[in-house]
């Protein structure tokens, strides 16, 4: 799965039917979690797609709550790239709106 192309279609998709940037932005947190794959066998292929500088960031940087799995920290570390792709995204698709305007 490409996460980036997935995520730009989807709010490409989101602004087409309405949705303005800054409400998107506002509600960052609720479209990550909503990219997060649920299942152990999708964490695990997601997490092994992403690129390697996100390897154990997630506990570290966000830390964790109650029991440790290897998911859970594969969700972290997930959690960490798929914010950084969605912003990414965001700001691409803010600098094409510009560029149209």
């Amino acid at each position: 799965m490409n996460a980036y192309k997935y995520i730009y279609e989807d709010l490409k998709q989101t602004i087409t039917n309405g949705e303005d940037m800054e409400s998107i932005r506002d509600n960052s947190g609720e479209w990550i979690d909503g990219y997060l794959p649920v299942y152990n066998n999708r964490i695990i292929e997601e997490w092994q797609d992403m690129p390697g500088e996100y390897d154990d960031r997630g506990s570290a940087e966000l830390g964790h709550m109650g029991e440790t799995t290897i998911i859970g920290l594969m969700s972290l570390d997930l959690y960490l790239y798929y914010t950084d792709v969605f912003f990414q995204v965001l700001t691409d698709i803010a600098e094409e709106l510009e560029s149209v305007a």
